[in-house]
C-alpha cells in the first residue's frame, strides 16, 4: 500500500488543511516531548506528560509515534520516562476518536481554539492560523506501568475540552503539535502503590520522523522466557550478537521505517556483521488485517500479555509487512554477504522485543547467502532471528574497570600502553585520562594518544604524550555511562627521551617529541636523523649512536626550546614526501642546559621510524 503524499506548495495553512484532513491512507507523525519557542511561547516545554501527585517530567523514551487513519481515529503510542527518574516509565497508547476538521460545521468545538502563543505568533503577523486547527472531542487509553511502575495501569479520559493537533496547536511553537487533558484513573497498583492521581496533561511536538537508537534487549526475569539478551541469532553460527556500539532504527512520515547497526558477537568481537534492513507496508492498530497474518509473536511468558493476566498489550503494536535487508561480514565475517527476507510481519511495539516490556522489535528474515566470508564457509540452520530496544539514549551495560593490584604509573612520553581489566567494554566509544579523550586506534595515533579494545573484558590506553607530570583520573566513556575512576600517575622521563610515531607514511606528519629529563630548565634540544645506527663520536662533546662518523648524518637546522612546564620540545617533519616510502630512520637528540651548559652534552635513546 502506498503512504505518501506529495505536495508542490509549502503554504503552512495548505499544508495543515492537507495534513489534517481525513485522509484515504495514513498520516504519520513522529511523537516527542515539545521544544519551547521563546519567540512566541511563555509556556515552558520540555515535559510531554505531567501526572501531578507522581511526576511532572516525562519525556518520550522511545518509540512515539502519532498515527492518524482514514476513519478518522488517531492513536498515539511510546514509552514515557521521567527524566528525573528515568526507569520510572510508562507504555503510552490514547486512542483519539470523535475528528473535526476544517470544514466541519462543528468546527471549532466549544472552547477552541486554545491560543496562548503571544499574538504575533497567529496569522496574519505570524505563521500559526488556529482556523486550520483539527480536534479530536474524545480519547481514552491507558499508561502501562514499565520498569519502576511494572504492574501499574492508568486509565486515561478526555477532559476539559476537545484534543489540538496543528501547526502551532501545542502552543509552545509554531510546529505540528498536540495537546489535551485528562482524568486519571488507577485502574491497578504498582508494587509501591501510587497516592491519588486525577489530572495528566499531554503536550506533544508531532515531527516528520524520528530516530532512535537500538541496542541488544536485556531479560526481564520476570517476563522473559527466553535466556539472557541478544539482538541477532544466526541457527547453527551464533546467538549472542549484539550492537555494537548502538544501532539505529529510524521510523519515517511515509509509513517505511529503516533498521541499521553493527552487530558483533558478545564473545568474540572479531565475528561481526553490518546490518541494513528497509521496512514498508506499515499496518498500525486500527488499520483492515491488524495484526497481519501470524502476528504478533509472542515469546515473552504467557502470564506477561493482558492474555494472561499481565499488562503488555499486542493489540498496540504496529507491523512492516514487507522487510529487505542485508547482512555484510566484517573482521572474522569479511567478504561474507547475506541477504534477508522477512518470514513474519516485523512488529514493534511495548514488549514486542522478546525479552523486556522497554518498546522495541522483533523480526525473523530468511537468510541467502550471496558469499561466504573469505576464511570459513557458513551453515545455517533457520531464519535469523533480530531483537531491538529502542530508546532515545542507548539502554547499554554499564562499563566497568577493575582497579589494578599495583597503582598505575607511567611516564609523560612512553609509547607503552596500559593494560586494565574490566567489564562491558566492547561499548566503549572514548576512554578519559583527565580531561583528555581517546578515541579507538592504533600506533599510528601515538600522538593523539588512542586505546585498543582486545575484547569486552580487556582495554589497553595509550595516554596522550606530552603531559604535565601529575595524577589523572581514567575512565571509559559509552554512549549511555562513564565507568568508574582509576588512577593513573604520569611522571617525568628521568633521562633525557626521543619519541615519535614508529612508522609513518605519505603525506603524513612525523611528531617528534623530545623531554628533557634530568636537564635542568631553561634547556634546549638539537636533533639528528640517519639511516645507520653506526655511531658518530664528537671528542668531549657528544656521542651518537647513528650517522656513522657523520658520513650518514642529518642535523635537524635550527634548534628546539622544551617548555618549562611540561619538559617537552617538539619538531614536526612534514609532510612526509613519496620518495620516502620505504626507508627506515633514526633520530637522536643532543640536550642542553642552558644555565649550566657542562661537557659532553647529553644525549637521548634512539629512535626508528619506518617510512
Amino acid at each position: 500500500m502506498t503512504h505518501s503524499i506529495s505536495f508542490p506548495f509549502r503554504s503552512a495553512a495548505v499544508l495543515t488543511t492537507l495534513a489534517c484532513a481525513v485522509a484515504q491512507t495514513p498520516v504519520y507523525h513522529a511523537a516527542t516531548q515539545p521544544t519551547q519557542d521563546a519567540a512566541i511561547a511563555t509556556l515552558p516545554g520540555g515535559t510531554m506528560l505531567s501526572l501531578p501527585g507522581l511526576l511532572t517530567d516525562f519525556v518520550i523514551g522511545g518509540g512515539g509515534q502519532f498515527v492518524e487513519l482514514p476513519n478518522g481515529t488517531a492513536r498515539l503510542t511510546g514509552r514515557a520516562l521521567s527524566t528525573s527518574s528515568l526507569y520510572s516509565a510508562f507504555l503510552v497508547d490514547i486512542e483519539f476518536t470523535g475528528r473535526v476538521a476544517p470544514g466541519n460545521p462543528a468546527h471549532p468545538p466549544a472552547g477552541r481554539p486554545d491560543q496562548q502563543l503571544l499574538p504575533a505568533a497567529y496569522t496574519p503577523v505570524g505563521s500559526v492560523d488556529p482556523s486550520q486547527f483539527v480536534y479530536y472531542t474524545a480519547a481514552t487509553g491507558t499508561l502501562v506501568g514499565s520498569s519502576n511502575y511494572a504492574g501499574a495501569i492508568l486509565d486515561v479520559q478526555l477532559t476539559g475540552g476537545a484534543a489540538q493537533l496543528g501547526l502551532g496547536g501545542n502552543n509552545r511553537n509554531d510546529g505540528m503539535g498536540l495537546q489535551a487533558q485528562f482524568n486519571v484513573t488507577v485502574q491497578q497498583q504498582p508494587a509501591v502503590p501510587f497516592g491519588p492521581l486525577t489530572t495528566m496533561d499531554l503536550v506533544v511536538d508531532l515531527p516528520a520522523d524520528r530516530n532512535d537508537k537500538v541496542t541488544h534487549p536485556v531479560a526481564d526475569p520476570n517476563l522473559a522466557a527466553l535466556i539472557g539478551g541478544r539482538a541477532m541469532t544466526i541457527p547453527w553460527v551464533a546467538d549472542d550478537y549484539v550492537f555494537i556500539p548502538a544501532g539505529d532504527f529510524l521510523e519515517a512520515d511515509d509509513g517505511t521505517a529503516s533498521l541499521t547497526g553493527r552487530l558483533v558477537r558478545i564473545s568474540d568481537l572479531d565475528d561481526g556483521w553490518d546490518l541494513t534492513l528497509a521496512l514498508s507496508d506499515r499496518l498500525d492498530p486500527g488499520e483492515a488485517n491488524h495484526p497481519p497474518a501470524g502476528s504478533p509473536v509472542q515469546l515473552l511468558q504467557p502470564s506477561a500479555y493482558v492474555g494472561g493476566g499481565g499488562t503488555l498489550d499486542p493489540a498496540s503494536w504496529r507491523y512492516y509487512e514487507t522487510v529487505s535487508g542485508t547482512l555484510t561480514g566484517f573482521g572474522y565475517n569479511a567478504g561474507g554477504s547475506i541477504t534477508l527476507a522477512q518470514t513474519v510481519a516485523f512488529q514493534y511495539g511495548g514488549g514486542a522485543n522478546q525479552f523486556n516490556s522497554f518498546s522495541g522489535f522483533y523480526g525473523a528474515l530468511q537468510p541467502t547467502i550471496v558469499s561466504h566470508p573469505n576464511n570459513r564457509t557458513l551453515l545455517i540452520g533457520g531464519d535469523i532471528v533480530v531483537h531491538g530496544l529502542c530508546q532515545v539514549f542507548p539502554e547499554l551495560p554499564f562499563p566497568s574497570l577493575t582497579p589494578p593490584a599495583q597503582p598505575i604509573v607511567r611516564e609523560t612520553l612512553t609509547d607503552q600502553g596500559i593494560l586494565l581489566q574490566g567489564d562491558n567494554l566492547a561499548w566503549a566509544e572514548l576512554v578519559g585520562v583527565g580531561t583528555t579523550l581517546l578515541a579507538a586506534g592504533d600506533e599510528s595515533d601515538w600522538f593523539s594518544g588512542y586505546y585498543v579494545l582486545h575484547d569486552n573484558q580487556t582495554i589497553e590506553i595509550f595516554p596522550q604524550p606530552g603531559a604535565l607530570p601529575g595524577n589523572y583520573d581514567l575512565y571509559v566513556l559509552t554512549q549511555s555511562w562513564r565507568s568508574n575512576l582509576l588512577s593513573v600517575q604520569l611522571d617525568a622521563p628521568a633521562t633525557p627521551t626521543l619519541m615519535s610515531e614508529t612508522s609513518i607514511g605519505a603525506p603524513d606528519t612525523l611528531h617528534v617529541l623530545m623531554h628533557r629529563g634530568n636537564v635542568a630548565a631553561p634547556a634546549l634540544s638539537a636533533v639528528a636523523m640517519s639511516d645507520s645506527l653506526l655511531p658518530t663520536v664528537f671528542p668531549g662533546i657528544a656521542s651518537l649512536g647513528i650517522g656513522n662518523q657523520q658520513t650518514q648524518l642529518t642535523i635537524i637546522p635550527g634548534t628546539f626550546f622544551h617548555d618549562p612546564t611540561n619538559g617537552i620540545a617538539q619538531w614536526n617533519f612534514g609532510p612526509i614526501p613519496a620518495w620516502y616510502t620505504g626507508f627506515t630512520l633514526h633520530f637522536q637528540a643532543v640536550t642542553l642546559d642552558l644555565t649550566n651548559v657542562t661537557l659532553p652534552f647529553p644525549t637521548t635513546n634512539i629512535w626508528s621510524v619506518d617510512f
